[in-house]
């Protein structure tokens, strides 16, 4: 009884906390150079500048930051919805759904250096 509680509880923790499948990160990654690159180097082998300079963050630097989750990411950007000007901190674009900031979230979650 003991250990199918155990059992049953680890894989509630694991549907909670899954990490994102590989079709959200290659959604996140179309978004995330069609879109963000205006701002962001978002690939490691990116070779163009983004429009407004190297202002922004790397999505690589991003992903690294310590305590960065897939929630603090996604609350991070969407919070700046609806900006109207091109603040480094803000990415206004009202157009992305909260799924699709969940994939490029995950998407920058994938650039993170092994430790």
């Amino acid at each position: 009884l003991i250990l199918a509680s155990a059992v049953g509880t680890g894989l509630a923790a694991t549907t909670l906390n899954r990490p994102p499948d590989d079709s959200e990160i290659r959604a996140g990654y179309e978004i995330a150079v069609t879109t963000c690159v205006a701002c962001h180097v978002v690939s490691p082998d990116q070779s163009i500048q983004p429009v407004e300079g190297r202002t922004s963050s790397s999505f690589q630097e991003i992903a690294n930051r310590p305590n960065v989750t897939l929630d603090s990411l996604v609350r991070s950007t969407k919070g700046c919805s609806g900006a109207t000007t091109l603040d480094p901190h803000c990415a206004p674009f009202d157009h992305i759904s909260d799924q699709e900031w969940r994939e490029v979230a995950a998407y920058i979650l994938s650039l993170r250096s092994p430790l």
